[in-house]
């Protein structure tokens, strides 16, 4: 009933008043006018047994009811990363942190026009939440790596499931290409939080000898690194070519993040080179292992580019076969 009653008044329009009409006009003015007073909805963790498509229903109806001359304040307070959609203009963000004692520790308003996002980076932006709404978790504190695809987020994970505890307040966000993480960054900026950044050099030319656009997108990224407010609490690295390249010196085609975790089960060698990436991005290690460089000129990423050799991509292997001991044969 309640979602229901939220919903018909964020879709309800009603007529503005109007003079020297009858009655019956008059009425529907006067009707239209009470909806317009300002209202303040407050909800406490709105997400609690709904289920995941209700939970995106939900989120939709809330910011609709709060767009722009609805007379409707909406604040809500969640633990639910779908619900924070900022690719809205309409959203602000209120980070309230505890200390162990209990005490606040500190808070911080996130509001869209204060990250100066242009028109192309909010349509990003707005795909991205689309895509992964989990993204908003980097809202939620703890230890942040940003990286640009489904496999370095596929190996990461494979690390913090088999250490939970270790890495409980890690977050890993998604970025799904390079152009989308100089957004990602300056929210991280306004926020002046600790993270770290994990992307692809790629190659300055395609196969076809022209000029590689994933290349223009490292400037970009740090550029947008480098206007954090303290840049001891950042750290940029880059896996030379790709991150396939980098960690195991292949490349496949396809089913990549599948390839790179049953690498990293089948291979010690292979798992703790990416142990030590992952490290050093949480600030646990000082020194990053060889294919991952840190870096802040785009000439560090020519030369590193320049002495790798060209790698013959490598199609997807079918996954080994279980053996079991006694099975005949």
């Amino acid at each position: 009933m309640l979602w229901s009653a939220l919903k018909l008044a964020a879709e309800r329009q009603p007529a503005p008043a109007k003079r020297g009409k009858k009655a019956a006009v008059v009425e529907e003015a006067a009707e239209g006018e009470v909806l317009r007073r300002p209202h303040v909805l407050l909800l406490d963790e709105p997400e609690i047994c709904l289920h995941p498509s209700a939970v995106r229903d939900a989120c939709r109806v809330l910011y609709d009811l709060a767009a722009a001359g609805t007379g409707w304040q909406v604040m809500v307070t969640t633990h639910s990363p779908p619900f924070i959609d900022v690719s809205r203009d309409n959203t602000t963000i209120v980070r309230v942190e505890r200390g162990q004692d209990g005490a606040i520790a500190g808070t911080t308003v996130f509001r869209p026009d204060k990250v100066k996002l242009t028109p192309d980076e909010k349509e990003l932006l707005k795909l991205l939440n689309q895509w992964d709404p989990y993204v908003g978790e980097l809202f939620f504190g703890g230890r942040t790596i940003v990286v640009e695809g489904d496999t370095e987020f596929s190996a990461f994970r494979e690390l913090v499931n088999a250490d939970p505890q270790r890495y409980r307040n890690v977050h890993v966000v998604r970025a799904r290409g390079k152009y989308i993480i100089p957004i990602i960054v300056k929210i991280m900026n306004h926020f002046g939080t600790r993270y770290a950044v994990l992307h692809d050099t790629d190659r300055p030319l395609t196969k076809k000898g022209k000029a590689n656009s994933a290349w223009a997108a490292n400037e970009r990224i740090r550029d947008a690194v480098a206007a954090a407010p303290d840049p001891d609490r950042v750290r940029l690295a880059a896996s030379t070519i790709d991150f396939e390249h980098a960690m195991f010196g292949t490349s496949a085609t396809s089913d990549k993040p599948f390839q790179t975790v049953m690498t990293m089960r089948a291979e010690a060698v292979a798992r703790e080179r990416v142990q030590w990436a992952f490290d050093y991005l949480l600030f646990e290690r000082e020194d990053a292992p060889a294919g991952v460089l840190a870096w802040k000129t785009v000439e560090e990423l020519e030369l590193a580019v320049a002495a790798e050799p060209a790698i013959e991509e490598q199609p997807a292997a079918a996954p080994a076969q279980p053996v079991i001991e006694g099975e005949p044969g």
